[in-house]
């Protein structure tokens, strides 16, 4: 009995010292990530733009035709004061009509695209935060767009965007240029459609407009 008991301690210890020696190692992580407030942006009543229905005699068989601007009111609501940037990318960039922004008065870095039918590109159309529409935590901002250095700001002579998401705007405190911290900002977002001449759509069947762009904010 006491051989079996002094062997039970020799192999603890025999065991003991083999741990120490083959030692293993496991990794601690410590993970998380540092966040501004959260921004959503957001359409009242959704995020289309209707035209309805459109007859082709309504349209000029030989120049494009510019339709009426389509108002949707925007708005950015965060959860504390927060300096954002918007912006717009072109979901449908391969449609633009080359030319056709310039019946509204911009080259075609604004033009976004009305998508095809029939293998057809149909048109281009304007998006632009609409100047003297817009709130910020109540008070009117000045509109402000991003210059072609970086992080420099200056007052916007109009609101549109360019398609490729170049061209940021922000807002600031009326008569400053710095984009200001707000919670909640609102206003109108204006579209405008340019139709192109219908001697170069096919008609054959219906053609429906499908312009799709992203609406992205981001945090400065």
């Amino acid at each position: 009995m006491n051989k079996l008991i002094t062997f039970a301690a020799l192999a603890s210890t025999l065991l003991a010292s083999g741990l120490t020696q083959a030692a293993t190692t496991t990794e601690l992580k410590v993970t998380g990530v540092i966040r501004p407030a959260a921004c959503t942006p957001s359409f009242t009543g959704g995020g289309t733009v209707d035209y309805g229905v459109i007859v082709p005699t309504a349209l000029s068989a030989t120049a494009p035709t510019v339709l009426a601007e389509k108002t949707v009111p925007f708005s950015i609501t965060c959860d504390a004061a927060t300096k954002v940037a918007v912006l717009a990318i072109d979901n449908r960039k391969t449609s633009v009509v080359a030319g056709l922004a310039a019946k509204a008065k911009y080259d075609d870095t604004y033009g976004f695209g009305l998508g095809t039918s029939g293998g057809k590109k149909i048109g281009t159309y304007i998006v632009r935060l609409v100047q003297g529409s817009f709130t910020a935590d109540g008070a009117n901002p000045d509109l402000l767009y991003e210059t072609v250095t970086a992080g420099t700001w200056a007052r916007a002579g109009g609101g549109a965007f360019k398609s490729d998401g170049s061209h940021r705007k922000s807002f600031s405190t009326a008569g400053t240029t710095t984009p200001g911290s707000y919670k909640t900002i609102a206003g109108t977002l204006g579209v405008q459609a340019i139709i192109d001449q219908t001697a170069n759509l096919d008609l054959s069947g219906d053609v429906p407009l499908d312009g799709s762009a992203t609406i992205e904010v981001m945090y400065l």
